[in-house]
């Protein structure tokens, strides 16, 4: 008998042809990788319990990631939502409390992070011991389990996140919205038993467009990604808060700048940081000057709120070659300018093992600027 774990989210992912067709990513070796190479040993977490520490991959039977994409036209079924959680999860009984994804609009989408695993989880509460008394009964071999399977989950989540965003960075628009949807819930499946418990997230509600016809694009980043997972990726914690769900504000453009300035030794200039952008990303002296006025434009901003000079709106207005333009422009803009440079140095640290973090240096400069 096997278990089957699941964290159900909504998502705001869009298949760059607008179909809402059920994307599938295995990432069943990612994992049994990430958990050979003792990933709970890092200096800090995505959001894992300690519980992550007890995984055996070897017990590890499947882990994929089922991806419905956000509806943009067509029928409208506004139940659609609902009815694919329901085919997934089976039919959750309504003493768990967890129907509100019911309630989730037919416009978004939703993702569902499943693990199969080659044991059976004993113990699963029944309708008695939640509902009986005052305070639920669980026990504690099944709190362990409950720990260490939701510790796994959240690992992989952000892992899969990290891929798509540095493979897909997506530009859009800062929303003003009132009634965020932060929902989600975990389920637990062994046998005939099932449990589910709210574990609510808006991680996925970034919006992302998801280019399938590039599908090996995040394939290779995932592939190279997971090598390094364990690794102190300091630069890689930072773009995912900077990225962290669909409530951004000008905040967050500190985090990418903080992201790109983490590829760097310790006390890098500024200047020094932004050449080496301009020498990894740009074929022509056009593009070299528009790229140092819009690094200067983001570095001003950074400044501005990281000493209290002032906050931005992301409507208000500022300058960017002589043009009035979006604040928020800046961080959008800038979040590809990082994505970009941190793959960049995702494959430097894979092509030189001795390595164990995402540093550019002098010599890189160097090597840039000469052929010979």
């Amino acid at each position: 008998m096997t278990t089957i774990s699941r964290w159900v989210v909504p998502s705001y992912f869009t298949e760059e042809k607008h179909k809402t067709d059920e994307l599938i990513f295995d990432l069943t070796d990612h994992l049994k990788l990430m958990l050979k190479n003792e990933v709970w040993n890092r200096k800090f977490d995505y959001g894992f319990s300690t519980g992550l520490k007890n995984t055996n991959q070897i017990e590890i039977k499947s882990a994929v990631i089922k991806v419905y994409p956000r509806f943009i036209s067509g029928y409208i079924n506004e139940k659609r939502i609902p009815e694919i959680i329901d085919k997934v999860c089976g039919k959750i009984a309504t003493h768990l409390k967890v129907k509100s994804y019911k309630e989730w609009s037919h416009q978004i989408g939703c993702s569902i992070i499943e693990i199969e695993y080659n044991t059976k989880t004993k113990n699963i509460p029944s309708k008695k011991d939640l509902t009986d008394d005052y305070i639920p009964h669980y026990e504690m071999e099944f709190i362990e389990k409950y720990h260490q399977q939701l510790a796994v989950l959240k690992e992989l989540a952000s892992f899969f996140l990290a891929g798509l965003h540095l493979s897909f960075p997506t530009q859009s628009i800062m929303m003003r919205n009132d009634t965020p949807l932060n929902d989600g819930f975990f389920q637990i499946k062994s046998g005939s038993k099932s449990y589910a418990t709210k574990v609510a997230s808006n991680a996925f509600m970034h919006e992302i467009l998801i280019e399938t016809s590039k599908k090996s694009n995040i394939d290779i980043n995932l592939k190279g990604l997971a090598s390094v997972w364990h690794y102190d990726l300091w630069p890689l914690k930072r773009y995912l808060n900077a990225v962290e769900s669909d409530q951004i504000s000008m905040d967050n453009l500190l985090d990418l700048i903080y992201a790109l300035e983490g590829l760097f030794e310790k006390n890098t200039s500024s200047d020094f940081v932004k050449s080496m952008c301009i020498l990894s990303l740009c074929k022509t002296r056009k593009d070299a000057r528009q790229m140092k006025g819009l690094l200067d434009v983001a570095y001003r901003i950074r400044n501005d709120i990281a000493h209290g000079e002032r906050s931005y709106d992301p409507y208000d207005y500022v300058k960017l070659e002589g043009k009035e333009t979006l604040a928020q422009m800046i961080y959008w803009k800038m979040k590809t300018i990082v994505a970009v440079m941190m793959i960049k140095g995702i494959s430097k640290l894979l092509n030189n093992p001795e390595m164990r973090n995402l540093r550019f240096n002098t010599d890189d400069f160097i090597n840039l600027t000469f052929d010979k």
